[in-house]
């Protein structure tokens, strides 16, 4: 969660985190076909610690809907979102170290939200299922950079279940690393994600 930071910014992702893309089949996500709506979000950005040790900084707070590109071999277009202000990591002041001082929320929209867009999947086929990886953009603490990770793809009725992961490196999304009396996170973080999708006809 390659350079993502955020699901450890989760930062992510996101994620998420992405994470469904231009190879996708047409059987699936055809251009008659709506867009896909994301729905039961869960990020968890997984941040190793300088000393050894990790801790979770995760939300539910995920949404986005993506459509399938004019021909297999262009990305979804949509964007896949966290909110970063939602992130929580079980111990307030962490949380408003993490938010205020290195996410920097408050500067504004671009702060505020991480986000996945430009996905294409990779080896993966929804109407079969299975393992592969994908690549994306993610744009995060005001900064966009290419990701990519290894995702799972599993039907679920008319929609599917996704599970993803990647690699972000906080450095590069000009995020400082965080620190505290002399503890701090290490300068790559990995983002999970797990979402299902509905189409919108479904939910009309």
């Amino acid at each position: 969660m390659t350079r993502l930071p955020v699901r450890r910014a989760s930062l992510a992702l996101v994620v998420s985190v992405g994470i469904v893309t231009g190879t996708i089949s047409t059987e699936v996500l055809d251009a008659q076909a709506a867009a896909w709506d994301v729905k039961n979000g869960d990020v968890r950005v997984q941040c190793p610690l300088t000393i050894g040790g990790s801790f979770e900084a995760k939300t539910r707070m995920f949404s986005g809907a993506v459509r399938a590109g004019a021909t297999p071999a262009e990305p979804l277009s949509g964007e896949l979102v966290v909110e970063l202000g939602a992130l929580d990591t079980g111990i307030g002041l962490r949380n408003q170290h993490l938010r205020d001082n290195y996410l920097e929320v408050g500067r504004g929209p671009e702060f505020a939200r991480a986000v996945l867009k430009e996905i294409r999947l990779k080896g993966l086929d929804p109407m079969a299922g299975g393992k592969g990886t994908f690549t994306g953009t993610l744009r995060l603490h005001g900064v966009e950079k290419a990701v990519s990770g290894q995702a799972e793809i599993r039907r679920s009725g008319t929609g599917l279940r996704i599970r993803a992961s990647f690699p972000v490196v906080l450095r590069d999304f000009g995020i400082a690393e965080p620190r505290y009396l002399g503890v701090g996170v290490k300068d790559e973080v990995t983002v999970q994600v797990s979402f299902e999708t509905t189409t919108a006809e479904s939910t009309r």
